[in-house]
């Protein structure tokens, strides 16, 4: 049995961050090694973002639109320092929350944990 988490850690984060990365890029004009410092990671892993060797799950969260505003809302607030980094963990469930509400993470892996 896999827990929730690490679904989610290897099939639903990696596209979040895909679609966070390439949003820093081109609604906030950062480079690669901006968008690494941000979300602390390495460039080279931005650029597997950018083109979709990581997070391959990006299209079924980009047909939510919902889910789509709230990363952007994310981004937005990462970008402009009104977010720590530190915090956005907590950004990070209620994510994961929304995305267990719309039916993107299957049943079997729903997380029940309060946040």
């Amino acid at each position: 049995m896999k827990p929730a988490c690490e679904y989610v850690s290897k099939e639903v984060l990696p596209a979040v961050r895909a679609i966070m990365a390439k949003r820093m890029m081109s609604d906030h004009n950062l480079t690669q090694t901006q968008v690494a410092a941000i979300m602390n990671t390495t460039q080279p892993a931005i650029s597997q973002y950018k083109r979709e060797l990581r997070g391959r799950r990006i299209r079924s969260l980009k047909d939510d639109p919902e889910v789509i505003s709230m990363i952007g809302e994310i981004v937005r607030r990462l970008v402009t320092g009104s977010l720590a980094r530190e915090e956005a963990g907590r950004e990070f469930c209620s994510l994961c929350r929304l995305m267990q509400s719309r039916g993107i993470i299957p049943e079997e892996y729903r997380c029940y944990a309060e946040g």
